[in-house]
Order: structure tokens, then sequence, then C-alpha cells
């Protein structure tokens, strides 16, 4: 475990060797959000579906995310 102290403008910076174990380049984008018990949980950039939030087989329509599963439900409905 690593801990590390935000910074004056609550700034956090990820250490080398873990971005390097992660293959994490400069620039790229990650997801960050709260879990139920406080604590952060960041990963790599990995497109979600806008209406229930899954990762797994999601394709972008009209700068929208959307899963395959969504997505039939929005063609029955109409």
């Amino acid at each position: 475990m690593t801990s590390k102290k935000l910074t004056s403008s609550a700034g956090l910076t990820i250490p080398k060797d873990l971005r390097l174990r992660l293959g994490w380049k400069a620039g790229m984008s990650v997801d960050i959000e709260p879990t139920s018990d406080g604590a952060l949980l960041i990963r790599a950039h990995s497109p979600r579906c806008r209406f229930c939030g899954a990762y797994g087989n999601v394709h972008r329509y009209k700068d929208i995310n959307i899963c395959a599963e969504c997505a039939q439900e929005m063609k029955e409905a109409i």
C-alpha cells in the first residue's frame, strides 16, 4: 500500500511504479467512482452504458454509450 497526500488543489499523483505496473500512460483517461465504504475506485477508462451502467458490449451512437441489452429493450419499446 502507498499513502499520498492531496496537493493544495486536492490533486493526487499516482506513483510511477503503479502506473508502470498497470501500463498507464500520461494523457490517458481514467474513471473514478466512490465505493460504498468511502474509498475511491480508479481504473482505466472504459465506456459504460448510459442507461444501466454496464461495461460489456457497449457501443457509441450519436454521442451516447449504450449496451446491446438496453438497445434491444429500446427497440422492443418502440
